[in-house]
């Protein structure tokens, strides 16, 4: 019977394989695990099952979406609360593969903002929260001048190259 620990077990036993996220076929073929999948993305649990958890959610959301479409509100309250800078990457890459839906829309605007703005957060995750920034312009235009006067202050510093070319594809198209 397929429940959460077993879910858990196979991660743990997939985990110190070579090509860890070719497992992510696993849940494509068997969509009835990914409830599981993203409890434990979103639990308390020890190293490395949360982390593992949300990368081959990345993998199934780039696969093919509409399966964790259902998990969104879930995955983007996650993300609000997490302190795990792995965890947030990973939601933000999810996130991106989904539609911006109405619910903590606002919240996840500001999550954005704050963590693109933020120098001491992990360089990744100011590219994929500045890559949600560039999806919300498209809605709210007016934000452009906020994100661009934020782009304009971090070019007066030194800046990791992940940062610069997520900046320079804000600001192309």
């Amino acid at each position: 019977m397929l429940d959460e620990s077993a879910v858990e077990e196979l991660i743990l036993a997939r985990a110190k394989k070579p090509r860890f996220t070719d497992f992510h076929q696993y849940f494509l073929e068997k969509p009835k695990a990914i409830p599981f999948l993203v409890d434990l993305s979103l639990s308390q649990k020890a190293h490395p099952v949360p982390a593992y958890s949300t990368w081959l959610l990345v993998h199934i959301a780039k696969a093919k979406s509409s399966l964790v479409a259902p998990f969104q509100d879930q995955l983007t309250e996650g993300l609000l609360v997490t302190n795990n800078h792995s965890i947030q990457r990973s939601l933000l890459v999810v996130l991106l593969e989904l539609p911006i839906k109405r619910k903590f829309k606002g919240e996840l605007l500001n999550y954005c903002f704050e963590v693109f703005a933020h120098p001491d957060t992990a360089v990744a995750n100011r590219v994929y929260a500045l890559y949600h920034l560039k999806r919300f312009v498209k809605s709210y235009p007016e934000i452009d001048q906020e994100v661009r006067a934020i782009i304009a202050i971090l070019e007066r510093q030194e800046m990791k190259p992940a940062l610069r070319v997520g900046i320079r594809n804000y600001l192309k198209d």
